[in-house]
């Protein structure tokens, strides 16, 4: 199963409100304001997951098993977000 995050399907459908029938995009101020929103969500989504793995490696190259864990544990409680 492919996860898609609550940010992707937004900007999908925010693509596909103001798309026309040649796949022409036409984007307003309003929604380009929504997209820049959900364009610094899906930033900080991927830098707080890329970190959390970066962390996750480190922990593991050091051997300290229980920082490890909770770093997973947090990796996997994002990754829940994603449906």
């Amino acid at each position: 199963m492919l996860a898609i995050h609550k940010v992707h399907r937004k900007l999908a459908e925010v693509v596909e409100m103001n798309m026309d029938q040649n796949g022409n995009l036409f984007i307003g101020k309003v929604e380009l304001q929504l997209i820049l929103k959900l364009l610094r969500e899906n930033y900080n989504l991927v830098y707080t997951l890329d970190g959390l793995k970066e962390l996750a490696l480190h922990a593991y190259e050091m051997g300290d098993m229980d920082w490890q864990m909770d770093l997973c544990a947090q990796i996997e409680e994002l990754e829940a977000q994603m449906i």
